[in-house]
């Protein structure tokens, strides 16, 4: 089975999936700036798409189980699959994020450049 994942900041992803399994890292600056989270959550239910988020800050006293802070190596160890053959790994986001977050870690834990595509 082919797998991709999405790392996606800010706004506008869609995903039509088929029989692939879809992991989405969603990078935010607060829980609140997440667009469209309740079709997300709802996408959740579906075994073959998985999602988990980051924020920059979680307002004080909201409850929050996912991560804070920039994409990380840690991150993408632990909620998305590892570098194959058939995975592929889909990238928007603020230029920052792609260059300083998510291009470094990946390349650090052995994802090869060819599987990377930044759109």
């Amino acid at each position: 089975a082919v797998v991709a994942w999405l790392c996606s900041g800010s706004s506008g992803i869609n995903a039509e999936y088929g029989q692939t399994e879809v992991f989405l890292l969603f990078a935010n600056q607060t829980p609140q700036d997440i667009l469209c989270k309740d079709i997300i959550e709802r996408m959740d239910n579906d075994e073959r798409f998985n999602v988990w988020y980051t924020v920059d800050r979680v307002p004080e006293g909201q409850d929050w189980k996912y991560d804070t802070g920039f994409v990380n190596a840690d991150m993408i160890t632990a909620h998305l699959p590892p570098p194959a053959r058939d995975t592929a790994v889909l990238m928007c986001g603020p230029p920052g994020m792609i260059k300083f977050a998510c291009l470094p870690n990946l390349e650090k834990l052995g994802y090869p450049e060819k599987s990377c595509l930044v759109f």
